[in-house]
């Protein structure tokens, strides 16, 4: 981690904010209610007699409103900060989170909450969490994001877990309130760990352009240039790798692999995204960015291609985790790829506009996949065009050229203090 000289805040301050971010994480929109969601939908077929597709509307619903208000979450976190705008937040989607036990059965009001829920939640996932690592780190600034995601990756796996236990014990809908209350709990405890760093926010002009150098990062419409390749990559690798995500059971199961075997599988993407996380955290700081999430998409690519050819459940099994090291990879790099493209003036509107384009391929990507095989009762399509679009993913990056690098290090000197290793 990062140490400043003569800083009246201590080196801890450093890892709490990691620790901070891994919590918020934890407890945020796509641990408690992403990927719990598959765990309801029986329940919830059953109470109200829909069609697992219509029960799975909250999934796309959820997902639209974060794609929505992620540039607007943004601008809000650089006006007034990324802690209140977090808190704020975090406090309406549990809320939100809550009022699903009163769910009728209306398809329409199902909808309607869902989507309040994504734009609720936007600042509580790695859009929130991840906007303030970019304030402290530099040089390790990889690790320290690798580390944090580390915490989303332990609540995607809880929290599946716990809402399984809650439902066959208190029923689903005391489920979604005490996921809300939990959700509430560690928000605010990252809220007390997560520290932003002075002078950040609202900088007069003058120190605002000397902190990031608009000659080095460029001018407006190079910067546009700029955030619409790292947009552009985004949505086409999400587009890709999150399509998979829902349909993996099923695929397999088509290709012979038996419910318990496919299952397995499913939780191997797991183990890849963590992975994928970790490893793409520490390779960033020591090898150019676009190059590193090329080696991953390349990964990524040879999973679709194995599962396309898949005769084994070994083959499954090394496929699934090919995918997970992709779909890993990307969660850590967009908030890096903002950072030394385009510095930390503005950041959380060009980090929220980027990320949009990672939500909006996660709506895309299953909801194209499940309408295709609706028709053709096949996943051939899907599988054969998702390499061909990480791809174009990586073409996208690569366009992105050199860091601007000057710009990038003025922040680690706000206030005239220098920033070094440990």
């Amino acid at each position: 981690m990062e140490t400043a000289e003569g800083e009246s805040t201590s080196s801890s301050a450093y890892t709490r904010n990691v620790v901070g971010a891994a919590l918020g994480m934890a407890v945020g929109f796509a641990a408690i209610f992403i990927a719990t969601n598959g765990v309801f939908i029986p329940s919830i077929v059953r109470d109200f007699h829909w069609g697992r597709a219509q029960a799975a509307q909250s999934y796309s619903a959820s997902m639209l409103g974060l794609a929505l208000v992620s540039p607007l979450v943004g601008m809000l976190m650089d006006r007034f900060g990324v802690r209140k705008v977090v808190l704020s937040s975090a406090i309406v989607f549990a809320i939100a989170m809550s009022c699903m036990a009163f769910q009728t059965g209306s398809t329409a009001s199902w909808i309607a909450l869902s989507l309040v829920i994504g734009m609720s939640g936007a600042a509580t996932s790695v859009l929130g969490y991840l906007a303030i690592l970019p304030q402290w780190f530099d040089r390790r600034l990889g690790l320290a994001i690798g580390i944090a995601m580390v915490g989303f990756g332990i609540g995607t796996v809880v929290m599946p877990a716990l809402s399984a236990y809650l439902i066959t014990h208190i029923g689903w809908r005391h489920a979604y309130q005490v996921l809300a209350a939990i959700s509430l709990s560690g928000a605010l405890a990252a809220f007390l760990l997560l520290r932003e760093r002075a002078g950040v926010h609202r900088k007069p002009r003058r120190q605002a352009e000397s902190s990031v150098s608009l000659a080095h990062v460029g001018p407006i419409r190079r910067r546009g240039l700029k955030v619409f390749l790292i947009f552009a990559g985004a949505l086409c690798a999400s587009t890709a790798v999150l399509s998979l995500v829902p349909h993996l059971p099923a695929l397999l199961m088509d290709r012979g692999v038996s419910a318990s075997d496919a299952a397995r599988c499913a939780s191997l993407v797991g183990l890849g995204i963590l992975i994928g996380r970790l490893s793409s955290g520490l390779l960033v700081d020591r090898i150019h960015a676009p190059l590193v999430a090329c080696l991953y998409f390349a990964s990524g690519a040879i999973g679709f291609v194995l599962l396309r050819q898949i005769e084994s459940y070994e083959g499954a099994l090394i496929a699934s985790i090919l995918v997970g090291l992709a779909i890993g990879a990307e969660g850590d790099l967009l908030s890096y790829l903002t950072r030394v493209y385009l510095g930390m003036e503005k950041f959380g509107r060009f980090y929220g506009i980027v990320f949009s384009g990672y939500s909006l391929g996660a709506v895309l990507g299953p909801i194209a996949t499940g309408r295709y095989f609706d028709v053709t009762k096949s996943y051939a399509l899907p599988m054969q065009i998702a390499p061909f679009l990480l791809l174009a993913a990586c073409l996208f990056l690569l366009s992105l050229g050199r860091y601007a690098k000057p710009g990038i290090r003025d922040n680690d000197s706000l206030n005239g203090v220098a920033v070094a290793s440990k």
